[in-house]
């Protein structure tokens, strides 16, 4: 797939190689001084509004093209295996075939009984009278033709299905260049509005005062959410416990005709509901807890965890679109280790001192060589290498070094 032309990997360098990188760190860290809501600088709270807004712009275009990209990536999953299921099905029709020859020729020779040879599976169908049939069937055929039929039947049934699914592909493709493309443009405006508005400290504090109270209304929509469920589960759990007392009381007090009638009447208890599926590796409730953003620069991202990806794979990261050259930098402090892989392309692990390990991958170049490093330094560049379609960051989070967990959450809370 082709690749979008971006802003200069040197110039987004020069842009926010020390502004965005001195910021990210700063607010990442909590270090960055907040302004009160009543002293707000009016021009800095429209300013600050106005970065939001285009950095949701760029946020619903990125997650758009990524749910683009998992639908080709799922279709294209389906292609293989109905080719190989066709392929399967063919085999079997040749097999047929072979054995309705060889059939053909005995008749030939026993009994004069002449029937053409079958040339290929289009022609084999069509090429069969019912006297043919007849001529087969008295020479006592291994091959039923009625079995043959139905197997060419299939075949043709799964050629027309791999065809409309080709076609859908093609659809789903054409789909996905045009968001990526529309994807891409966002993230181009997110950077120059940036450009134009970060440069005033003012902005920045009312930007993260904005992204503090946003946190913490997201937070208490989720505690309200999760005392909504317990009390809605509470009833049913004290009504399980009443009804063996309740039953009990009207047996004791009734005559025998009308304890059979309750009992008649009485309701079987309603089944439990399927428990909701839990992920195997949760995040922590204090993801992005003493880290900072990867990307220091404009980003756009959306939750792609467990996403459908190329091979039957499910996506085990976040992908964060930015200009090609963007400054990646350590979310906390630790050491890096610099590798190239098939899928990853240049790709950085960096075990934080935390405990914590974090994957980096796509990067068009690293910074320096693998080594110990701080937080917020400078450790690659935003890219497109290895398995991918435009300039990203593929972000993954391994606590305590284990399994990936979903990123989403702790991106989101520093980015």
């Amino acid at each position: 797939m082709s690749r979008m032309t971006w802003l200069s990997a040197s110039g987004v360098r020069r842009t926010f190689a020390s502004a965005a990188v001195v910021l990210a760190v700063a607010v990442g860290a909590g270090t960055l001084p907040l302004t009160v809501a009543n002293a707000q600088d009016p021009a800095a709270v429209r300013a600050a509004q106005e970065i939001q807004a285009a950095r949701d712009r760029a946020n619903a275009a990125a997650q758009a093209m990524f749910d683009a990209e998992s639908r080709l990536d799922t279709l294209e999953v389906e292609i293989v295996a109905a080719e190989k299921e066709l392929a399967a099905v063919e085999a079997q029709a040749n097999s047929m075939r072979s054995s309705l020859q060889q059939d053909a020729q005995r008749s030939f020779v026993n009994s004069g009984t002449s029937i053409p040879l079958l040339i290929d599976l289009d022609e084999a169908n069509a090429g069969i009278t019912a006297d043919r049939q007849a001529s087969v069937a008295r020479g006592a055929a291994s091959v039923e033709l009625d079995d043959f039929d139905a197997v060419m039947k299939d075949v043709k049934a799964q050629r027309a299905d791999l065809e409309r699914q080709r076609e859908a592909t093609t659809q789903a493709r054409e789909q996905f260049e045009d968001l990526k493309a529309a994807a891409e443009a966002e993230v181009v405006k997110l950077a120059e509005i940036e450009q134009q508005r970060l440069a005033d400290v003012a902005v920045q504090r009312e930007l993260e005062r904005q992204r503090q109270a946003e946190l913490a209304r997201q937070a208490a929509a989720a505690r309200q959410l999760a005392a909504s469920n317990t009390a809605a589960a509470a009833p049913s759990g004290a009504a399980a416990a009443v009804a063996p007392s309740s039953s009990g009381s009207s047996s004791g007090s009734s005559s025998g005709s009308s304890n059979g009638s309750q009992a008649a009447a009485s309701p079987a208890p309603a089944a439990a509901p399927a428990p909701a599926p839990v992920p195997a590796s949760p995040p922590p409730s204090n993801a992005g807890s003493g880290i900072v953003c990867p990307v220091a620069g404009p980003r756009a991202f959306g939750d792609t965890w467990g996403a459908a990806r190329s091979g039957g794979r499910s996506h085990e990261g976040v992908d964060m679109m930015s200009p090609g050259g963007t400054p990646l930098v350590a979310v906390e402090s630790g050491s890096v280790q610099f590798k190239t892989t098939r899928l990853g392309g240049n790709s950085v692990w960096l075990n934080g001192n935390s405990g914590t390990r974090y994957f980096y991958a796509h990067l068009s170049a690293w910074e320096g060589s693998s080594r110990s490093v701080s937080q917020g330094e400078v450790i690659g560049y935003v890219g497109a290498t290895g398995n991918t379609t435009a300039n990203h960051l593929h972000f993954e989070v391994h606590p305590g070094g284990g399994r990936a967990v979903n990123p989403y959450p702790y991106v989101r809370a520093v980015c």
